[in-house]
């Protein structure tokens, strides 16, 4: 029996859609962590992480490049570290005067963390905000948001050739009012170029990448800041390795990951010797011989191709994965078909139990099995032996060539993955993440076909992997503009397959980098049908939690939940359910609880107040509410800050002493002398006499 890599049991899946979204816990549908760096270092850039973490690890929302909304200051500290300014940036640093400035680069040209560099150079702010790449500048407004500084981050080139001079200057008259600066990137397309010279008489700053001497020399002042250790981690290197790397002029992102790699030479992490091998700067060259390699061997073919998808997994995984696309190939891996008679030779026995080693077979693939890592589930701890190729990104390169070059094995890809069992879960999300990986190295109309495909399923498992899907294809900004089509078109279907599978792409990718497009899909899917779906609400709900998970993002998303919660019918009934998960995982999680005692201490009336007395009111979510209260009284006896959170909330739901408010407060007096149990006896005893002050519902 395999051991999955994030230490899930296989769930069992039962016939009703609805109870199979009705586990709302657990962390954020961002599934796959260990792939997530290979997406980032696919976009470039001087501040994208190159070592994996273990598959399963549910990412950190900040990992998302947010194309929408307030940009957390985290984001900015980041793309500040270790900066390396190119020779550009003093011009556009001058242009930006103007309060608009075009920076015209490639993607993976370090263009993004020049352009948040710019911004808070400016307006030594980190008040900063997204705006999404298909945005109508001719009919944009700044608004009252309060930002210093706003980013267009691949403004699309249709969007780009339909901005005239009037309508330039009338967005630089609302960014002069709000003493706003914006800057826009764009592909250096011939089009859009001759279009900003000829049309808007602007000279866009072509914005080049550094050198990649200069990144690295930023980088490792970054990771060593004594001079002298940086002196010693260099000399420690091959001869001339450096000279030879940076003749190749590597990309801004695999600069990084050179540094990344002469620290683990400098801790003693990695012989020096075997530093080329791994990097990624020599992937895609590497991945034609490597596929030719192993052409003629259906076994090794399999394996490849299976370690390319679930690389960072157990390598039981990776064999269980492997096998199962030999037998959905049926020979399709198969350089030459079996002889058709028997003749005298000797043939090698298939079942033989000692043809190859392991070792052997990770040896032909250049990949190997990583050091064992334990790994915790509720019930137990467990070893898993990752595997990983040599090289970074191998098998990203690979997937590219044969998605590109090989259209029936692309075909065949499609059919393996879509085909992943639902009952490994992990497995299943690694699988929708690499579909929507093949998605942006597709063409034509019809490109998200194979996503829509599984959308349209009657399972619900297909639907979560869809939504995974269409979560990593929409970080390319040109197909988030097709991914955000579908999800306006299903957000008001009929279909409770389309519906929930757009409601679970907002808590992706998708979602948290688009957290308004996000809150008005769910609110269109809860009012459009009048349905009163429970598998609806079950899968808006996970996005609900998900979204909020996002600490950036919470002050909107609480504020969004007390609008929903104050309407009636499944709106607000959502709203509740959620709110009452929320308080659960408050109640046992440091993260959450810390923010939910601060909040409620940051004001006479904060929305959160309201949540709670909503959840409470609200039948549906009453007893999970109350639970969750009530453990928060039980651990705010040993947390000082805690109880004075507790005894804020009491105060404040207290004069709304009906319905569940009132019931909770008979539970809290029972628990005296725990913090909040006084201020309850108080209310109770004054709503007894008719003395007790009433607020609004």
């Amino acid at each position: 029996m395999s051991a999955e890599p994030n230490g899930e049991s296989p769930p069992v899946i039962p016939p009703d859609f609805s109870r199979i979204f009705a586990e709302v816990g657990g962390p954020p549908i961002i599934w796959n962590n260990g792939f997530l760096s290979f997406a980032h270092t696919v976009d470039g850039g001087q501040h994208m992480g190159v070592p994996a973490t273990p598959a399963g690890t549910p990412a950190r929302s900040d990992t998302v490049e947010r194309r929408e909304g307030d940009i957390a200051a985290e984001q900015t500290l980041a793309a500040m570290s270790g900066f390396a300014e190119p020779h550009w940036f003093a011009e556009a640093l001058t242009k930006l005067s103007g309060r608009v400035v075009f920076l015209a680069g490639a993607r993976g040209s370090g263009r993004r963390t020049a352009a948040l560099n710019l911004l808070r150079r400016k307006t030594d702010s980190f008040a900063l905000r997204a705006v999404d790449s298909d945005v109508e500048l001719a009919t944009w407004t700044v608004g009252s948001t309060g930002a210093r500084g706003y980013l267009i981050d691949g403004l699309l080139e249709t969007r780009t050739l339909a901005l005239g001079s009037i309508a330039l200057e009338g967005l630089r008259g609302q960014l002069d009012r709000a003493e706003a600066f914006l800057v826009v990137v764009i592909e250096p397309t011939p089009e859009a170029v001759a279009h900003l010279r000829d049309a808007l008489h602007i000279e866009p700053v072509r914005a080049e990448p550094p050198s990649p001497s200069a990144v690295l020399d930023a980088k490792l002042k970054t990771l060593f800041p004594d001079e002298g250790r940086r002196r010693s981690a260099l000399a420690a290197l091959p001869a001339g390795f450096l000279d030879q790397t940076l003749q190749r002029r590597p990309g801004p992102s695999q600069v990084v990951e050179i540094a990344s790699e002469i620290v683990r030479v400098a801790n003693g992490e990695a012989p020096a010797e075997d530093i080329g091998r791994h990097l990624s700067l020599y992937a895609t060259e590497r991945a034609p011989q490597l596929l030719h390699s192993v052409r003629d061997n259906p076994d090794d073919l399999a394996l490849l191709l299976a370690t390319c998808v679930f690389e960072h997994f157990d390598h039981t995984v990776v064999e269980d994965e492997a096998r199962r696309l030999q037998e959905i190939a049926a020979g399709r891996l198969d350089a030459a078909r079996p002889r058709e008679t028997e003749t005298d030779t000797a043939a090698e026995n298939p079942g033989f139990v000692f043809l190859r080693s392991r070792k052997e077979r990770l040896d032909a693939i250049e990949a190997y099995r990583g050091r064992p890592e334990v790994h915790t589930t509720s019930a137990h701890s467990y070893f898993t032996e990752p595997v990983a190729f040599t090289r970074h990104l191998q098998g990203r390169a690979v997937l590219d060539l044969v998605w590109r070059e090989h259209r029936d094995a692309g075909e065949l890809l499609v059919e393996w993955l879509r085909q992943t069992p639902a009952a490994h879960q992990s497995r299943a999300d690694r699988a929708g993440f690499i579909l929507g990986q093949l998605v942006q190295w597709s063409s034509g109309r019809r490109a998200l076909d194979p996503i829509e495909q599984l959308a349209h399923s009657d399972r619900a498992p297909d639907w979560r992997m869809a939504a995974r899907a269409f979560g990593a294809a929409s970080t390319d900004p040109v197909v988030a503009t097709a991914v955000k089509n579908r999800l306006r078109g299903w957000s008001r279907a009929a279909s409770e397959s389309l519906r929930c599978t757009a409601a679970l792409t907002c808590a992706t990718e998708f979602g948290l980098a688009r957290p308004e497009a996000a809150l008005n899909l769910l609110h269109t899917i809860m009012t459009t049908r009048d349905d009163d779906s429970a598998t609806v609400e079950a899968a808006v709900r996970r996005a609900l939690l998900s979204l909020f998970a996002e600490p950036a993002i919470r002050p909107r998303m609480a504020g969004a939940l007390v609008h929903w919660s104050r309407s009636s019918g499944a709106v607000g009934r959502t709203a509740c359910t959620a709110v009452a998960q929320l308080l659960k995982t408050a109640g046992t999680a440091r993260e959450p609880g810390e923010w939910w005692t601060g909040h409620l201490l940051s004001g006479d009336q904060p929305p959160g107040a309201e949540l709670i007395r909503s959840a409470l009111m609200e039948p549906t979510s009453y007893e999970a509410a109350r639970d969750a209260l009530l453990e928060w009284q039980r651990r705010a006896a040993t947390d000082p800050r805690r109880a004075h959170a507790v005894e804020q909330l009491t105060g404040m739901l207290a004069r709304h002493l009906r319905g569940g408010v009132f019931r909770l407060f008979t539970d809290l007096e029972r628990a005296m002398p725990a913090p909040g149990a006084q201020r309850a006896a108080q209310a109770l005893a004054q709503w007894r006499h008719g003395t007790l002050e009433k607020g609004h519902a």
